[in-house]
Formats: C-alpha cells, sequence, structure tokens
C-alpha cells in the first residue's frame, strides 16, 4: 500500500507539471508567431548555438529567437520531469506515463525540427513540421495532464462529437500554417472571399482555411448551444471554446481587412492555440467521463 501510495503522488507531481508544461507550450506557439511575424527566425543563424557562442550579444532580432530558445529550455525541462514522475509510477498508470512520455519525444522533435528551420533558413515545409508537433506537445500534456489529476465531469461531454472537433480544429490551424508556410499570408486580401488580386494557388489556401474555419465555429457554437441542457463545468467549457474561436474568427478578418499587422497575426496563431486546447482537453475530459 505504501509503494503505491508512492506511485499515486507520483502521478499527480507529473499531470501538475504537465498542466503548467501546457501553459508554457501555448505561450511557446504564440511566442514563435512573434519570432516568425518579427523577422527574426535567423536572429540566430546557427543551431544549437546562437551565433557561435551558448549565450549571445542580447539585441534585436537575436534577443527574440534566443529567447524563444530558453523559454522552449525552460518548457522542455518542465516536460521531461512530468514524463520522469509518470514513467516511475508507470505500474500505478501506465496510459498517463505513455502521455507524458510521448510528449517529451514530440517537444524533442519539435526542437530538432526548430533547428533544422535555421539550418534550412526558414524552409516553410520545415515549419509547418514544427508547428505540427507544438501542437502535439500540447495534446499530449493536456491529456496526460487531465488523466493524472482525474478531471472529470457530470455528466460528462459527448466523445464522438469532440472528437470530430479536434479532428476539424487540428485541419484548420495547420491550413492556416499551411498558408503562412507557401507565403501566402497576403494573398487574399479580400472579404469574404479572395478577389482578382489575388493568384489561382492563393485563393484556394485561403478559401479552404476560410470555409473549414468557418464551420468549425458554427460548430462549436451549436455545441455549446445544446450543451446548456446539462449544465455545469461541461456546458461552461463548451461556451468559452465557442467563445475564444468567435474572438479569433474576429481577429482572422480584422488581420485581413487592416493589412496584417504584426500583433494581430500573432493573436490570431495565439488564439487558435488556445481553441486547440480547449478543445483537446474538452475530449480528454469526455474519454475520462466515458471510462469513469
Amino acid at each position: 500500500m505504501a509503494v503505491q501510495g508512492v506511485r499515486a503522488v507520483d502521478i499527480r507531481r507529473a499531470g501538475w507539471l504537465a498542466l503548467v508544461a501546457s501553459v508554457l507550450t501555448l505561450g511557446l506557439i504564440a511566442y514563435g508567431s512573434w519570432v516568425r511575424v518579427s523577422g527574426s527566425g535567423l536572429g540566430c543563424p546557427d543551431w544549437p548555438l546562437c551565433e557561435g557562442a551558448l549565450v549571445p550579444e542580447i539585441e534585436g532580432a537575436t534577443a527574440i529567437e534566443f529567447g524563444h530558445r530558453v523559454y522552449a529550455g525552460v518548457t522542455m525541462l518542465l516536460v521531461a520531469a512530468s514524463a520522469a514522475f509518470a514513467f516511475r509510477a508507470r505500474t500505478h498508470d501506465r496510459l498517463t506515463s505513455r502521455l507524458l512520455v510521448w510528449a517529451l519525444v514530440a517537444i524533442l522533435v519539435q526542437a530538432v525540427l526548430g533547428g533544422i528551420t535555421v539550418l534550412t533558413e526558414l524552409h516553410s515545409m520545415v515549419r509547418l513540421a514544427h508547428l505540427t508537433f507544438s501542437l502535439l506537445t500540447l495534446a499530449l500534456l493536456t491529456g496526460g495532464a487531465a488523466r493524472a489529476l482525474k478531471v472529470r465531469f457530470s455528466p460528462p461531454p459527448d466523445v464522438r462529437r469532440w472528437r470530430a472537433l479536434v479532428i476539424a480544429a487540428a485541419f484548420v490551424v495547420l491550413a492556416g500554417g499551411t498558408i503562412v508556410g507557401t507565403g501566402h499570408s497576403a494573398g487574399c486580401p479580400g472579404l469574404p472571399l479572395c478577389d482578382a488580386r489575388s493568384g489561382t494557388e492563393a485563393a484556394w489556401v485561403h478559401l479552404v482555411h476560410r470555409v473549414a474555419a468557418t464551420a468549425l465555429l458554427l460548430a462549436l457554437i451549436w455545441t455549446a448551444w445544446q450543451a446548456r441542457r446539462v449544465g455545469g463545468w461541461a456546458f461552461w467549457v463548451s461556451v468559452i471554446a465557442a467563445l475564444l474561436a468567435a474572438a479569433q474568427f474576429t481577429v482572422g478578418v480584422s488581420a485581413v481587412w487592416l493589412r496584417l499587422p504584426q500583433e494581430l497575426r500573432i493573436m490570431h496563431l495565439g488564439l487558435a492555440a488556445t481553441v486547440w486546447w480547449i478543445i483537446v482537453a474538452q475530449f480528454s475530459f469526455a474519454l475520462l467521463g466515458r471510462t469513469r
């Protein structure tokens, strides 16, 4: 019994660390957007060093990019600590251990992809892969934290609905990442659809992103409306997801209308990652409710 008690404590420690790491990962995604839109991606033109030093001169683009690396390093240490506690208690909760160990693998791959991004001078597809693993890290940390901390809502959210919303949210965020990666951020200045100023490729990628984002927003609003019948935290999380998606949609439209100011572009991705986080969390709560 004493050993089981220690293992249970380790799992809860892993859960709290994973929760903090997920919040930091969310900030890291927004910080990465700041690096990109400020043109600081090559502020450290080499990797893993920065300008050939462990600590470069902290100024301009170098300061922004080096700060991103330090932030990522701190986040990685927290993920590693969470995975270590969970792995030590793997006989007590194997699924939590697997989720958090895979989160550590994902953030390590993300770090390597960040280095490859620099070494390939910001190759668009590598940047998209970097974003993909950022979202995967956030999802694994969120699922691991929810399970380790035994977060359950009553009645639980619908598993199939939130699984579909997870897939839809991933598609919307990665479609937006594809727009950036292909260099078409300013390729569709028209609203609500592209106009004659847009090339064919830019028009298509923007159309897919805008239609998918609109569909996701409507689905989240409808889900929140239906969840009012059951009330409780399941309802309020659904409302938060819908409100954040509406804010993110508004920021995206405003960014196009105002010709892509840096602040709105950073906010757009930050809110998109937050919507993804909330949807993954609600899906995790639904799975926990089903297995209760």
